[in-house]
């Protein structure tokens, strides 16, 4: 009961069609008091005939939309309906509601209700309480002061706040007045007196923070005090129960808050590197106070922010994952708050939504740059490499364009060879993972001068056995001059250089000179030419 409160001053009846109702947990609301409350009118009524105004009341909040649940241990009017608890007890006073609040002791009847003796709040734990108390003090007390007791009623009502940490509204009446003729000694001004010091009561409360709302029965539910309302000098008739059920409604309607109530949002699956489809909060909230619009959402995405969710100005929730190739579950929580009473009294609802991130097979990419140029005659070179960001997929790699000189050594991921004449050269690698593949086309400018002729010209530079295993022979055709031979691995390293001044024949022994088996670039420089070969050793 804490914070602040209204005071209602006339009749406002308010219904309110909600354009969707989900599963709203029902307001818990306790008629307290006498045996107004229990719904006595001349004693002519059976128990089970007493209705009083709670079934009114109940009917009216049903039509504007609320799920409402009487409590309290006592029972009557089981003839209308089935709700039919509350905490009317006949011939109570405001001490005696007092005592029952505090261990559940019915001091008019000498019964303990709740056995073994504890708080009666505790028991039935209402969110709204209606307390219509103190017809029995005016006519059995000299002292209208008794509206201590009623300060006492809501000191315990606070004291249950606390120990829940539950919000309950004590809706206050100025209670209603005798019926006439108001003569000296009918209780018609000791009312009067007793509901100025309840008011003067509620206010200093709630200008202390309490939360009351003050009903003025008395004079705002239209009673008209005599037959026509009464059955008899205290007690309503079914015309007045039927007053009284409209200014409790309309005081609840217009005063008390309820949660929005959130239907549970599906949980959303996406692609990696995706966003999932939009999905309309509003369509998920039912508020039977506040429209769409006027509810505020915020998410809260639970241990280590993943996604990138974003709310439009409608209320659309996107998400994408903030991590390129990142795929998992993340759980975020979608929290929507109402705008209270007049701004306060503010409510919540949240739901959790699953967003789970299916992996989706990347393609491998290059990450090397390949050699764009190299000189007629050289050894070109371009050690690959490429990666892909799926676990265990296994690379492979293909030549789709490649020129006559040069070779793919795919398990090195080595493209190599010796350019023997100068131009513009294509070539297009390929990369797969066994399911999707990625190109690198690039071209290979060769550029200079110098003659060259493979091992193929007319000069033949012959090189036999090859492949070889133990030894080879370099045969050259007639030649002036020097003659260098060079040899090269297939990463372009030289590996062994000879000179060779006049024979016509070069024996080279594989074990003396560390060659290992493998592949191999030769270029032969003679004097006015250059032949380039490969050379393989087993």
């Amino acid at each position: 009961m804490k914070q602040t409160t209204c005071i209602l001053v006339m009749i406002t009846l308010l219904f309110i069609q909600p354009d969707r109702i989900y599963s709203q947990n029902p307001v818990k609301i306790m008629p307290l008091g006498n045996s107004i409350t229990q719904g006595w009118t001349d004693g002519s009524l059976l128990e089970n005939q007493m209705k009083g105004y709670r079934y009114d009341l109940k009917q009216l909040l049903q039509g504007a939309g609320y799920s409402i649940d009487f409590t309290g241990s006592e029972s009557s009017g089981s003839a209308y309906f089935t709700d039919h608890q509350h905490a009317g007890i006949g011939g109570s006073r405001d001490q005696y509601v007092a005592r029952l609040l505090f261990d559940g002791y019915d001091e008019r009847n000498d019964v303990q209700i709740l056995v073994p003796a504890r708080p009666y709040l505790d028991e039935y734990n209402p969110d709204i309480i209606l307390l219509h108390i103190g017809t029995n003090d005016v006519t059995h007390e000299a002292d209208p002061g008794s509206i201590q007791q009623v300060s006492a009623i809501l000191d315990l009502v606070d004291q249950y706040e606390s120990r829940s940490d539950r919000e309950v509204i004590v809706f206050l009446a100025m209670i209603i007045n005798r019926k006439k003729p108001w003569v000296a000694g009918s209780g018609y001004q000791t009312t009067v007196d007793f509901n100025i010091d309840i008011k003067a009561m509620a206010l200093a409360r709630i200008a202390a923070g309490d939360k009351l709302v003050i009903v003025d029965m008395e004079h705002d539910a239209g009673f008209v005090y005599d037959a026509t309302d009464m059955a008899d000098n205290l007690h309503p008739n079914a015309a007045g129960y039927l007053k009284m059920a409209n200014l409790w409604h309309s005081s609840i309607v217009n005063n008390y808050n309820t949660a929005p109530v959130i239907s549970p949002i599906p949980d959303q699956i996406l692609d990696e590197d995706s966003s999932c489809n939009p999905v309309s909060l509003d369509d998920y909230v039912s508020d039977i106070q506040d429209q769409d619009g006027d509810l505020s959402w915020s998410v809260t995405q639970l241990g280590t922010p993943r996604l990138d969710i974003t709310l439009d100005e409608d209320n659309i929730l996107s998400a994408i994952p903030l991590e390129t190739d990142w795929f998992g579950s993340q759980a975020a929580v979608v929290t929507v708050t109402d705008n209270g009473k007049n701004g306060k009294y503010l409510k919540s609802a949240s739901d959790t939504i699953v967003f789970t991130v299916l992996p989706v097979n990347d393609a491998p990419l290059f990450t090397s740059d390949p050699i764009l140029s190299i000189d007629k005659g050289q050894l070109y070179t371009y050690t690959f490499s490429a990666t892909d960001v799926d676990p265990g997929d296994i690379l492979k790699y293909d030549a789709i364009e490649l020129p006559a000189w040069l070779t793919l050594y795919a398990d090195s991921k080595l493209l190599a060879g010796i350019p023997p004449q100068q131009g513009n050269f294509e070539v297009i690698l390929r990369v797969t993972d066994g399911f999707t593949y990625t190109d690198q086309p690039f071209i290979i400018e060769v550029i200079g001068q110098s003659p060259v002729t493979d091992a193929k010209g007319e000069n033949r530079v012959g090189i036999y056995p090859n492949p070889a295993s133990d030894y080879f022979l370099l045969s050259l055709p007639e030649h002036s001059g020097n003659v260098l031979f060079n040899l090269f691995d297939i990463t372009g390293k030289p590996v062994l250089s000879r000179t060779i001044c006049s024979s016509c024949e070069l024996e080279i022994v594989t074990g003396q000179e560390n060659l290992l088996p493998g592949v191999y670039f030769y270029k032969v420089i003679m004097e006015r030419e250059i032949c380039t070969g490969k050379l393989v050793i087993n």
